[in-house]
C-alpha cells in the first residue's frame, strides 16, 4: 500500500477514544497483559496477511507476551478505556486467548457513536483481521464479534452468547444497513443465523466470497482491497421467509386452462391445475353427476386422472356404474364382455377412489392425508371432495362453525396449490324453503351450508338447478370465475342423459345473444 493511500485511510479512520452511549461494563479491566511495540517479525506476518502495520497501531495492536512471544494483542475499548484484549498467533498454529475478565464487547465498538460514519452500512465480522481487512478497504464502519462464531446456532440467549448485542443494543437501533461478512463455513452460516436472527432480517446482507477464500483476510491476502471491497458490495440481501422480489422468483410456467369439451361450458369454466371450485344445488338435481362427467370428460379429452372421495356413491356400484356407462356411451346391461372390460381398463388409468374403513372418522385432517397419498400415487390432476355435508367435522373448541369452514376452504386450496390439482368441493346448500308451488328456489353460493366463505374464497363456483323435475331440463350456472383466463360468469342448460352419463346441452347460452 502507497503513503498516500495510508495517509487517507487513517484520516477517514474514526477515533478509537470516542465515548458510545448505550454500552455497558465501562469499568476498567483490574488485569491487562501488557502490549509491546511490534518487532519486524510480527511486522513480517502482519504484511504477510495483506494489512497495513500502521493501521494496526492506530487500533492499539501491539507485541503480546503470549505464545512465546509470537502472538499480536488486539485491544477492546469502550471509549477511552481499554475493556479486554484478545491475543492470537499470526503464524503456525492457530492460537487464541483473551485476558482474564475481558468485557465482551463489539471490537471497534466506538464507530457505532460516530455520527460521520452514519450513512455508511455496519460490517460485522468473525474475526478482528477481518475487520482490519474490511476497514482498509474503505469501510471504516466495521466491528467484530469478540467470540468466535457458535458450533450450533443458539436460538434462545439463556447464556448471554450475544449479550455484547444487548449492550450495544440503542446505537445498533440507528444502523439501516448491516452486512454480515462472517466466515464461510459451518460455524460462520451458525453466527450468520443468530446475528440475522436478533438484528433483524430485514436490514442484514451477507456475501459470498471467490473460490478458495474462506473470510475477508482471505480476500485480501490473495486479490487484494480492490477483492475486499467488491465482495461487500457486492452483498446479498438475506432470505425473509415468505418474502421475495420479482427477480428472485423463479420463472413459471402457468397452468393452462382446459375446456371440458361440454358445449357452451369453456366460455364460464375451463380447469386449471391448482384452482379450487365448489358445486352447489338442491340435492337430487345433478351435482355429482355433472361433476363425474367433467371427470370422465378430462381423462378422455386431456388424459386426467382424478381421485374421488365421494361418501354418498359407492365406487364399486355407483361410481363404477356411472364410468362404465360414460366410456361405452350405453347402459352397463347393454355393454359386451369386451366393453366391460375396456371400460374397466379404462377406469383402472384414469380413477381412484377414497373409502373411508368402518372405524374412520372422516375428519379434514384424514380426509387430506390419505388426499396426498392418493394424489401422488395416482399422479392425479382432479380431487373430488363429495359431499361437504357428509364429513365429520369436528372442529376445535375455540373455533365456530363458520371460522372452521373457512380454515377448511384455506387447507382445501393449499393443498390444489401444493399438489398441482383441480379441487372440487360438491357442498349442499342450507335448508331451503319451498314455495307456495312446492318448489325450492334456487339457491346461490351464499346459500351453501355452513358458511359464506364458500362464495368469497372459491376460485370457481357452480350452482346446478333442476327447476321442474319433472322436466328433465338443468341449468348448469357458473356463478363466480375469479379469474377471466378460465372463464366469465354465465350459464348453459342441458337434459340429463342417464343412458350415456352425460349431459344433452339444450342451450349453450348464445341463444339470444
Amino acid at each position: 500500500m502507497n503513503a498516500e493511500r495510508k495517509t487517507t485511510l487513517v484520516s477517514r479512520l474514526p477515533s478509537t477514544r470516542t465515548e458510545p452511549s448505550g454500552t455497558a461494563g465501562t469499568a476498567a479491566i483490574p488485569e491487562h497483559s501488557e502490549l509491546g511495540p511490534l518487532t519486524a517479525r510480527h511486522i513480517a506476518a502482519i504484511t504477510g496477511r495483506g494489512l497495513d502495520v500502521e493501521l494496526l497501531v492506530k487500533h492499539g495492536v501491539g507485541a503480546s507476551p503470549k505464545f512465546g512471544g509470537d502472538a499480536i494483542g488486539i485491544p477492546y475499548f469502550i471509549g477511552d478505556t481499554r475493556v479486554g484484549c484478545k491475543h492470537r498467533t499470526l503464524t503456525g498454529d492457530k492460537r487464541f486467548t483473551q485476558d482474564v475478565g475481558s468485557h465482551q464487547v463489539l471490537c471497534n465498538v466506538n464507530v457505532l457513536k460516530d455520527t460521520s460514519l452514519a450513512a455508511e452500512p455496519l460490517v460485522i465480522v468473525e474475526g478482528e483481521l477481518d475487520m482490519f481487512s474490511a476497514i482498509q478497504a474503505g469501510f471504516p464502519r466495521t466491528v467484530s464479534v469478540p467470540g468466535g462464531a457458535p458450533l450450533q446456532p443458539a436460538v434462545s440467549d439463556d447464556g448471554k452468547k450475544y449479550q455484547f448485542l444487548i449492550d450495544s443494543e440503542p446505537l445498533l437501533e440507528e444502523v439501516r444497513d448491516v452486512i454480515l461478512a462472517v466466515d464461510g463455513d459451518g460455524p460462520g452460516a451458525n453466527l450468520r443465523h443468530d446475528l440475522a436472527l436478533r438484528l433483524g432480517a430485514h436490514r442484514c446482507r451477507w456475501v459470498q466470497y471467490p473460490g478458495g477464500c474462506k473470510d475477508l483476510n482471505d480476500v485480501l491476502r490473495r486479490e487484494g482491497d480492490h477483492a475486499v471491497a467488491a465482495v461487500l458490495r457486492r452483498a446479498r440481501p438475506l432470505q425473509i421467509d415468505g418474502y421475495y422480489e420479482l427477480d428472485e422468483l423463479p420463472q413459471l410456467d402457468p397452468p393452462a386452462p382446459h375446456d371440458t369439451g361440454i358445449v357452451g361450458l369453456a366460455q364460464h369454466y375451463r380447469l386449471r391445475l391448482g384452482d379450487f371450485c365448489v358445486v352447489t344445488g338442491v340435492p337430487g338435481h345433478g351435482k355429482s353427476s355433472l361433476v363425474n362427467e367433467i371427470c370422465c370428460r378430462m381423462a378422455k379429452k386431456h388424459g386426467w386422472r382424478a381421485v374421488f372421495a365421494s361418501f354418498e356413491q359407492r365406487p364399486e356400484t355407483d361410481h363404477r356404474e356411472a364410468l362404465r356407462t360414460f366410456h361405452a356411451r350405453k347402459l352397463e346391461r347393454h355393454m359386451s364382455p369386451g366393453e366391460i372390460a375396456e371400460a374397466d381398463a379404462w377406469i383402472r388409468r384414469h380413477f381412484g377412489f377414497v373409502v373411508p374403513g368402518e372405524d374412520d372418522d372422516v375428519t379434514l385432517e384424514w380426509l387430506l392425508g390419505v388426499l396426498k397419498q392418493a394424489v401422488l400415487r395416482k399422479e392425479a390432476q382432479i380431487v373430488v371432495v363429495d359431499p361437504w355435508n357428509e364429513m365429520d367435522h369436528t372442529r376445535p373448541p375455540d373455533m365456530n362453525l363458520t371460522e372452521y369452514t373457512g380454515f377448511a376452504i384455506k387447507q382445501f386450496k393449499k393443498f390444489a396449490r401444493k399438489y398441482h390439482v383441480h379441487l372440487i368441493v360438491v357442498a349442499h346448500p342450507a335448508k331451503l324453503k319451498r314455495d307456495r308451488n312446492g318448489k325450492y328456489p334456487v339457491p346461490s353460493l351464499y346459500d351453501i351450508s355452513d358458511s359464506a366463505h364458500w362464495a368469497n374464497k372459491a376460485d370457481v363456483g357452480i350452482v346446478i338447478n333442476r327447476a321442474d323435475l319433472a322436466v328433465n331440463e338443468t341449468t348448469i350456472k357458473v356463478a363466480k370465475a375469479r379469474y377471466h383466463a378460465i372463464g366469465v360468469p354465465g350459464e348453459i342448460r342441458g337434459a340429463w342423459n342417464r343412458d350415456q352419463a352425460r349431459y344433452t346441452i339444450t342451450d349453450d347460452g348464445s341463444v339470444g345473444s
